[in-house]
């Protein structure tokens, strides 16, 4: 606590939330002796949406629009978090992501997104949270089956942050059997740019298409200079809710607003 308030006291209030949350994270990670608080429950997240991905794999399979319903079920996967203050239950992930999944799109430029793929030759996929994880490799294999020449690269953090995935859910979840798998460089919760590598910038500036997942994305990188950047999450907080103008649990597939 000691730390955390000299910390505040100068903190850059001008910057983003993922911003000094990767910054506070880095203080309790010396206290912690560099151990990872959330890895036992990111794998159980993990495990947990792996018993859903042969039904939900079957689901988009049979659905009439199965661009529209992998969409769907990744962003509903991420209402897996375990940086919120109350968090969903283990028990109730599926049924509920189930639920969400079946609901409309509050801001819905999926058509924008699916015309973006259709000339693209790289996407860059900014992931969010374990367990999430799973249904973005579902939507990766939708795209991959709809546009096969495009490149896809998954993008985790550099080193482990609250619940947000790294290179070892990315080998959980097989991550790598449907696309190349890089890391930012950084431990923010979201992609707070300037903190990334110098190769995940380049990738950045250099991609076609960016899919990015989750809140701390929308929050770190909304506006900035990149065409065909597409953000999709679940509407979880009130300061996001009225960033986006969404109701709470909604569903998004929002292009970048560049002002």
């Amino acid at each position: 606590m000691q730390d955390t308030q000299a910390y505040l006291a100068r903190a850059n209030y001008d910057g983003c939330t993922p911003e000094s949350m990767g910054e506070l994270w880095q203080m309790l990670q010396k206290h912690l002796g560099g151990n990872d608080p959330y890895a036992a429950i990111k794998s159980m997240c993990n495990q947990e949406a792996l018993r859903m991905l042969p039904e939900t794999r079957e689901k988009i399979a049979r659905a009439k629009d199965q661009f529209t319903v992998a969409l769907k079920y990744a962003i509903a996967g991420n209402l897996i978090d375990y940086g919120l203050e109350h968090p969903v239950a283990l028990e109730e992930q599926n049924a509920q992501i189930d639920a969400i999944a079946s609901t409309a799109f509050s801001i819905d430029d999926s058509e924008r997104l699916y015309v973006a793929l259709s000339s693209a030759k790289t996407m860059l996929y900014l992931g969010d949270n374990a367990g999430e994880i799973v249904f973005d490799r579902l939507l990766i294999e939708q795209i991959r089956s709809m546009f096969p020449l495009v490149d896809i690269t998954y993008v985790v953090k550099g080193s482990h942050v609250l619940n947000d995935v790294t290179h070892i859910d990315a080998d959980e979840v097989g991550m790598r059997e449907v696309a190349h798998v890089i890391d930012n460089g950084d431990a923010s919760p979201g992609t707070v740019l300037p903190r990334t590598s110098e190769a995940f910038q380049h990738a950045f500036a250099a991609a076609d298409v960016i899919l990015s997942k989750g809140q701390g994305n929308f929050e770190s990188i909304s506006g900035v200079e990149k065409k065909d950047l597409f953000f999709l999450f679940t509407a979880k907080c009130d300061t996001v809710c009225v960033e986006a103008g969404v109701p709470k649990l909604s569903i998004v597939c929002m292009e970048n607003r560049i002002s």
